[in-house]
């Protein structure tokens, strides 16, 4: 009788604690708030980039932005296939962007000297934090975590790669 006590009890745990869990989208809490930063300079983004941390051990190790009139317009993996993605900006908000299939692409902060990045998608499908060098910025790559988590990221989740 105490072991089916217990066995209950267990499985009534498990229930509550299942239902408090918040809600996933991809990687990313769907009750979380999510915002890109209203300070960006496509011409200041533009350029070559290295993978330092990402939610996913398939991302791109090296990747570049490409700006034109003063939008970033497209974003060429340089390892690997070398693929381009054209993407467009959304006008008012200069730091959305959405690829040809339609999937955003955010830049959700920026250091003040263009240095470090975090980058994720509404629907919780990736998060990177992209910087200009493969080492040092340990500052900014925590920021970036911690930022990540605001925007409904769980920190855990990023592996560190290019290091």
């Amino acid at each position: 009788m105490r072991l089916r006590l217990t066995q209950t009890a267990l499985l009534l745990a498990l229930c509550l604690i299942t239902a408090c869990s918040p809600p996933m989208m991809g990687a990313r809490r769907a009750d979380a708030p999510i915002a890109s930063t209203t300070r960006f300079e496509a011409a200041r983004f533009a350029g070559p980039w290295v993978m330092r941390h990402a939610i996913d051990r398939t991302a791109p190790r090296n990747l570049s932005f490409e700006e034109g009139s003063g939008q970033i317009i497209g974003l060429r993996y340089v390892d690997g296939s070398g693929q381009r993605m054209a993407l467009t900006s959304d006008g008012p908000h200069p730091a959305r962007f959405t690829d040809a299939r339609g999937r955003a692409l955010w830049v959700l902060w920026v250091d003040d000297d263009y240095r470090t990045a975090l980058l994720g998608a509404p629907d919780g499908r990736l998060a990177w934090i992209i910087d200009r060098r493969t080492t040092g910025g340990a500052d900014r790559i925590d920021a970036a975590l911690r930022l990540a988590a605001a925007n409904g990221y769980d920190p855990n989740d990023f592996i560190a790669l290019n290091q």
